[in-house]
């Protein structure tokens, strides 16, 4: 089963929850009696194996224990101690007590404020654990103001242009996101496309990723012709630096053409561009296989969305046949061509729909058999909440999309009863109004 959301930010896997290992539960060990714990060694190993085994509400308990011996050992205020309050809060936190992560997190600022000053770099780590705390709690602005204080000390700490800036950066914008501050988000991402751009060449490896992961941001927000202008950017710089030839190229080129395809444009320029990186990449010596199945793939994936009359499936399989020779090949073939992937991704109606932060969360159940040419057939709804909200929409939205054709030992084949949640947020007045589409 698969999993999509509209109106929300993250996918929820279907297994989430599930144990690892073929379903199988790995065995735990009892944990020990904190109270029987009498030295801070003892307390760190225990801690860490229950963190390991993930049994985090045993874990909890002995970081209790943990603090308690390590004030004994090394003081209240002392960085031992600061270091037990962050690793304690994110057992905390994970184990879903964000009143006493946010404390612990809080206790480990003050201690290195006193110890280091105002601007230490001890303080980065408590203040971003302070800031997904409260993300995670929906108190998101209160996320910002840590996070802004961990990147004004990361800046006065490193300098200006430091990278570290990065990941912080991204945290902001995914709180942004939560808050629909749609611009503050983007103006993350192009503050930390700025940092690396002032820090390195234009056409240094460090330059070309940073405008790659920008213009994924903009596919993303459905920025599609901002998206290619960055590609185009790329280009120019990669162009005049390494020539026309460069396997540089392919990236660039490769992801204008699935531009295009995620716009649902079927414009020469998009199929021209993967064709192009096919042919730098075939006229290399040793073509770098991956590469090639990549670009194959992504053939495949225009021809099915795009054919008139049903794509053959020869790029798939000159894909999987470039996989032999690939360092984990058989993995990719699983995730390239085991799963539920949209290669024209038909628009879900968002009529009764709600980006609120409040919103109601609903979703629909949907089953269907996937053909050889990547197109639905038997379409039906297993289940719905709220009954009938968007069952019409999703079951529309899955006959007209088009996936990705499974494959097995090479060979493209018919699958039958794939499943496909939708997840959306409603507003309340779609309730009210009766509304089923």
């Amino acid at each position: 089963m698969s999993s999509i959301g509209y109106g929300q930010d993250q996918q929820t896997p279907a297994d989430a929850g599930q144990p690892r290992d073929g379903g199988v539960e790995q065995p735990r060990t009892a944990p020990v009696d904190p109270a029987r714990i009498v030295t801070r060694f003892e307390a760190s190993l225990e801690f860490d194996r229950l963190v390991e085994e993930e049994n985090f509400e045993a874990a909890a308990a002995v970081g209790d224990r943990l603090l308690s011996l390590t004030r004994e050992e090394f003081g209240a205020i002392s960085p031992e101690t600061a270091d037990a309050h962050i690793v304690v809060a994110g057992v905390q936190a994970g184990n879903g007590d964000r009143e006493g992560a946010e404390q612990n997190y809080l206790l480990a600022i003050d201690i290195y404020s006193e110890i280091d000053g105002a601007f230490s770099e001890n303080l980065i780590r408590p203040m971003l654990g302070l800031g997904d705390s409260y993300h995670d709690e929906g108190q998101f602005l209160n996320a910002v103001a840590a996070y802004n204080e961990a990147r004004t000390v990361n800046r006065r700490v490193f300098g200006l242009l430091d990278d570290g800036q990065i990941s912080i950066l991204d945290r902001m914008t995914r709180t942004y996101l939560a808050m629909n501050e749609y611009e503050q988000a983007d103006a993350q991402q192009r503050a930390a496309l700025a940092i690396i751009e002032r820090r390195h060449e234009p056409y240094a490896e460090e330059t070309l990723n940073a405008i790659y992961k920008y213009a994924r941001w903009l596919r993303d927000r459905r920025r599609y012709t901002q998206e290619r202008d960055q590609y185009a950017r790329a280009i120019r710089v990669i162009r005049a630096h390494f020539g026309e030839n460069g396997t540089e190229m392919v990236k660039p080129l490769r992801e204008t053409g699935n531009s295009f395809r995620k716009q649902g444009a079927a414009v020469s320029q998009g199929i021209n561009g993967l064709n192009t990186a096919l042919e730098l990449l075939e006229a290399q010596e040793q073509p770098e296989r991956r590469a090639l199945a990549e670009v194959l793939r992504d053939i495949g994936d225009w021809e099915t969305a795009f054919s008139r009359m049903g794509a053959d499936g020869a790029a798939y399989r000159r894909a999987w046949q470039h996989l032999d020779n690939v360092e984990g090949g058989d993995e990719l073939r699983n995730d390239w061509f085991g799963g539920i992937e949209y290669v024209l991704n038909e628009p879900l109606s968002l009529r009764g729909l709600s980006s609120a932060l409040d919103a109601e969360q609903g979703f629909v159940l949907a089953k269907f058999d996937l053909d050889e040419a990547g197109r639905t057939a038997n379409v039906a709804i297993l289940e719905s909440h709220p009954p009938g909200l968007k069952d019409e929409a999703v079951a529309r939205h899955v006959r007209q999309s088009r996936f990705r054709p499974h494959m097995s030992d090479g060979a493209i084949v018919l699958r039958r009863n794939l499943a496909l949640r939708v997840i959306f947020r409603y507003a309340p007045s779609a309730i009210d109004g009766e509304e089923n589409e």
